[in-house]
């Protein structure tokens, strides 16, 4: 198995990379490490060398989180991001990871990865922590302005790949929306609702608000775009605020900092699963390429997880599993 890693994306790249990359070496993954090879010599001097499974591809350039999309793949060409693409389009990599650019990622596996057969749009699929299994979100930012056809589709490789990569028989989808009633949702989540419920390839259970889906009440949620990208964003944030809240708490005095002590075992318990809840970052579905990515400021053991975990990934078969969902050839 060989996987493909944009060393130059993210926001501690290519440090940050290089030592993931070793980590996840010892799983025995083989790792094409995608970079300039000056650069990427420099940080490998300093850990005193390469794994054997570990191998330098060379690729001069490289694309910014600031840099638009299109633009970056069309100018950047030799970009370690375009490259790690190519080679899985060539055949040369199982997968690709990168810390970098989510949309440049999106519209390298568009254009030079291609779209499956059958697939309208793509989807970014978020795995949302949990303490029992993670939630699939999808869609969390390719596609904005959806058609009914476009989630009926997010639905049924939502479908797949809570099956195959994480053992769910029967994995019921349900569509986000502001109630639980049918009459709940706007024009376009009742059509969908509609697809849904005459396509026996999918379990559905109909809606699911925000409170519901954090709870992980449904293995697979189903959202334009849009909404998703926001809603994470705003979990996001809203974690931060708590932690930080819980941590000025904790300071204040003599009798807190002796509560958070005795409190600090149980806390650590609870929230184990969240824990690397970010090296599984986005998965690209769509695209004729197994892709993640990740969050741009993961650190060496947040890459390892995501190159063990889109290992992971190529041995569970998803995209024969996306295909056959989707009916593509």
């Amino acid at each position: 198995m060989r996987i493909a890693l944009d060393a130059m994306g993210g926001d501690h790249a290519p440090r940050s990379t290089v030592q993931g990359a070793v980590q996840a070496a010892e799983a025995g993954v083989q790792i094409l490490l995608v970079g300039d090879e000056a650069v990427l010599r420099e940080e490998v001097s300093l850990l005193g060398g390469l794994p054997s499974n570990v191998v330098i591809q060379h690729a001069p350039d490289y694309v910014e989180m600031e840099d638009a999309p299109a633009r970056s793949l069309r100018q950047k060409a030799d970009s370690s991001l375009r490259v790690a693409f190519e080679l899985s389009a060539s055949g040369q990599a199982d997968a690709v990871v990168t810390m970098g650019n989510t949309g440049a990622a999106l519209a390298a596996g568009m254009f030079v990865a291609r779209r499956m057969t059958s697939i309208q749009r793509p989807a970014v699929a978020a795995l949302l922590p949990h303490p029992e299994r993670p939630v699939v979100l999808l869609d969390v930012g390719a596609t904005v302005e959806p058609k009914p056809e476009h989630l009926h589709q997010f639905a049924q490789m939502g479908s797949a790949l809570a099956r195959v990569v994480f053992g769910i028989s029967e994995p019921e989808v349900r569509l986000l929306a502001n109630g639980t009633e049918p009459s709940k949702g706007t024009e376009l989540t009742r059509e969908v609702a509609g697809r849904l419920q005459s396509d026996p390839s999918v379990v559905y259970g109909g809606y699911i608000e925000p409170d519901g889906l954090l709870a992980g009440e449904a293995p697979v949620v189903v959202t334009d775009g849009w909404t998703g990208n926001l809603l994470i964003k705003t979990a996001e944030a809203a974690v931060g605020q708590v932690t930080s809240a819980l941590g000025d708490a904790a300071r204040s005095n003599v009798l807190a900092k002796t509560g958070a002590l005795l409190l600090k075992p149980s806390l650590q318990k609870e929230l184990s699963h969240l824990e690397g809840s970010s090296a599984a970052g986005g998965l690209l579905l769509g695209i004729e390429a197994c892709a993640l990515v990740g969050h741009g400021a993961a650190d060496a053991a947040s890459v390892a997880d995501a190159l063990r975990f889109s290992a992971r990934l190529v041995e569970s078969g998803l995209m024969d599993a996306l295909r056959e969902a989707i009916g593509a050839e």
